[in-house]
């Protein structure tokens, strides 16, 4: 190394140039506090305090952790025969079960046929490895 490779600058990694992106910086920051959220959550496959049919009551949402972990379930799931669910968010709703909100997706065939509403609360510990009942899960095991 010279004496003038000291005074070169390095150049910027997409890593650098991301995290001075304000919006990504955003986002991070939302992340982390819904990390911190789900500290206080469960860590169990279903909610001990969750009342009537696991994951189509909001009084018994299936438990993930973080948005994105519910998006990940959702991706694992299947209909009985194996075929991959089409999903989309419809809202939030509140829950005895849980202090945090919990959000409400409505669950498709690829055909178009609707097949549930499903409740997901994102805010616990890990995301659950239990299925509705109609449903099956695939590849579960890779996302905790």
């Amino acid at each position: 190394m010279g004496l003038f490779d000291i005074f070169r600058k390095k150049p910027k990694t997409a890593w650098d140039a991301l995290n001075e992106d304000p919006v990504f910086q955003q986002q991070k920051e939302l992340f982390e506090a819904m990390s911190l959220m789900c500290e206080d959550g469960v860590d169990a496959d279903e909610l001990p305090n969750g009342q009537g049919e696991f994951g189509v009551t909001p009084s018994n949402p299936i438990p993930c952790k973080t948005i994105f972990g519910s998006t990940a379930y959702l991706g694992c799931l299947r209909t009985p025969d194996g075929t991959k669910i089409v999903y989309e968010r419809v809202g939030s709703f509140g829950s005895d079960a849980s202090p945090h909100p919990v959000d409400a997706y409505e669950i498709s065939h690829p055909n178009g046929e609707k097949l549930a509403t499903l409740f997901i609360s994102p805010y616990q510990k890990r995301i659950s490895g239990k299925a509705p009942r109609g449903f099956k899960l695939a590849n579960i095991e890779l996302l905790n």
